[in-house]
């Protein structure tokens, strides 16, 4: 009986181990697989450099060290997160870094009226004694040389254009400063409609033009305040698109993708270290300033879907998603 009872527990004992040892074999393989499947997506991109039109920038993964980043903060695109995450990135640098926000919004006053308000925030943290300052406020991109300024590097994030319309329905009903009292001037039965519910009733929609004047939203952002610039009926000018996309080849350090919001976090340390070197990419970020009135994995209506597609900024989005992959593949296929 002693003698079946100890082969018994060897046997229980045995099974075990040959379990771990699966497992670990298992996840041996998995780690190889991942590994390779990195080594194809290299690939790949080598050869796409071969026939692309990418301008060569794009592939430069040198650190940057300018002594300003200035955020530009395209609205509804995660920018709380990624300020929460740089201003956690540096708790621990003794206080040579500092974050400023600009509360006023003066995006449709001149380029001068902006760059000096700016520089008076930006100069005002030097003179404390801040090595190095990041500023950022929802503004149109800025030509500080323009006025005889050094440009400061700038960054931004985008988001998929669709799902920022949607985010800024619901936040303008519910979360802006003036919600309440917008809701309470719509008809009873508008003040609970869905995004799809709105764009299927058109103007009678009294939100209608609250998403549809968003449309070409970072297109605006990223051409700035050239003449080009100025919206008709809220849409921009072939030129004024041309300009935007421009901007966004030769002007910005770095535009991330909140949909690649963790490997945006990992280039910007790659590339901006004195401001992103704490950040650790493989811990989870919390996203910040979730609308908790957005519905969950809402379905658009096909209208809703014709009328969100019908913005320009569809156009800047592919072309940011592309120079985004290019930057990323090119810093972490090719490490130093």
């Amino acid at each position: 009986l002693l003698q079946g009872r100890r082969l018994k527990r060897y046997r229980i004992v045995l099974y075990k181990t040959l379990v771990y040892g699966y497992l670990l074999i298992l996840n041996e393989l998995i780690k190889r697989l991942r590994e390779l499947k990195a080594i194809m997506a290299c690939l790949q991109f080598m050869s796409m450099i071969l026939v692309s039109s990418i301008p060569a920038f794009a592939f430069d993964c040198k650190p940057r060290f300018p002594e300003v980043v200035y955020y530009g903060r395209s609205g509804k695109a995660g920018s709380t997160t990624l300020l929460k995450t740089l201003a956690a990135s540096t708790k621990d640098k003794h206080r040579h870094y500092s974050s400023t926000k600009y509360k006023s919004y003066i995006d449709d006053t001149s380029s001068k009226d902006n760059v000096e308000e700016a520089l008076r925030h930006i100069s005002a943290l030097q003179r404390k004694g801040f090595t190095y300052v990041s500023y950022d406020q929802h503004m149109r991109w800025l030509n500080f040389s323009l006025y005889g300024h050094l440009q400061p590097g700038f960054i931004n994030l985008l988001r998929d254009p669709i799902d920022s319309a949607i985010s800024q329905y619901y936040y303008y009903l519910h979360q802006s400063k003036n919600a309440t009292q917008y809701r309470a001037a719509l008809p009873v039965e508008q003040r609970s409609w869905s995004i799809s519910q709105c764009l299927e009733a058109g103007r009678a929609c009294q939100s209608f033009l609250v998403v549809v004047g968003k449309l070409s939203m970072y297109s605006k952002y990223f051409c700035g305040f050239h003449p080009d610039c100025s919206a008709d009926n809220g849409t921009l000018s072939a030129a004024g698109i041309a300009r935007a996309i421009h901007n966004l080849h030769n002007e910005y350090l770095l535009v991330g993708i909140t949909e690649r919001y963790d490997d945006t976090l990992k280039l910007f340390k790659r590339l901006l270290p004195t401001y992103f070197s704490a950040v650790d990419e493989n811990k989870p970020i919390p996203r910040r300033n979730r609308n908790p009135h957005r519905p969950k994995n809402e379905e658009l209506s096909p209208k809703a879907k014709r009328v969100l597609r019908q913005g320009l900024d569809h156009q800047l989005y592919a072309i940011a998603l592309e120079l985004f992959e290019t930057k990323y593949r090119a810093c972490f296929c090719f490490p130093d």
